[in-house]
């Protein structure tokens, strides 16, 4: 009877001891090398049916859209390499004087000459543009200036030569030394005259 006894109890201590590990096999179900939810990091958790989109590689292009293009507007403007305008020489003869005449980069419309008390200037007056051609111009008068107004404005960029060819000498008649004409010029859009400076000459 005593050995009955001692058997059973030995039963019950062995099956107590025997339980801690039975609940530790059904509390923890993974199998090794995986993680709970629980312990994931915030990056690596993912809604069910949901996927990350796939991020192109820089210089890819995404199909169906087209690269943003810059479109460059010009504005129209007078070229800056034909330079202001100026008087580029002058010749002589005893009862003639000639102008060469830089117009620049806009329109000319007419030009004014102002000659010195001694000398008068005629309405014989011709204007021809670098290629030769005449210009059609007619003059005017405002007191002692001339002005030489044209048909149509002058090209931008041209050379013009200025012949006036009906002068009147007076006292005191210049002798060995220089005279000069005071030129300006107008210019369409331009409210004001553009002054060209003295266009001098040599008598000897």
């Amino acid at each position: 009877m005593k050995r009955l006894i001692w058997l059973s109890t030995m039963s019950l201590a062995i099956a107590a001891t025997s339980l801690p590990v039975v609940a530790q096999t059904q509390d923890s179900p993974q199998t090794p090398g995986t993680q709970s939810p629980e312990l994931q990091t915030p990056g690596e958790r993912q809604t069910p049916g949901l996927q990350t989109p796939d991020t192109p590689a820089p210089g890819t292009q995404t199909p169906g859209v087209q690269p943003e293009t810059q479109i460059q507007q010009t504005t129209p403007s007078a070229d800056a390499s034909m330079g202001a305008p100026k008087i580029k020489g002058t010749s002589a003869l005893r009862d003639a004087n000639y102008i060469s005449l830089y117009t620049g980069s806009q329109p000319l419309s007419y030009v004014t000459i102002m000659p010195p008390d001694y000398i008068g200037i005629g309405d014989n007056i011709t204007v021809t543009d670098q290629s030769g051609q005449n210009i059609q111009a007619n003059v005017t008068r405002e007191g002692e200036k001339v002005r030489i107004n044209f048909a149509q404005p002058v090209a931008p960029g041209s050379t013009l030569e200025i012949a006036l060819t009906d002068l009147a000498f007076g006292y005191p008649y210049p002798s060995k030394s220089t005279f000069g004409y005071e030129l300006a010029g107008g210019y369409t859009g331009f409210n004001r005259e553009i002054p060209y400076g003295l266009a001098q000459f040599q008598v000897y």
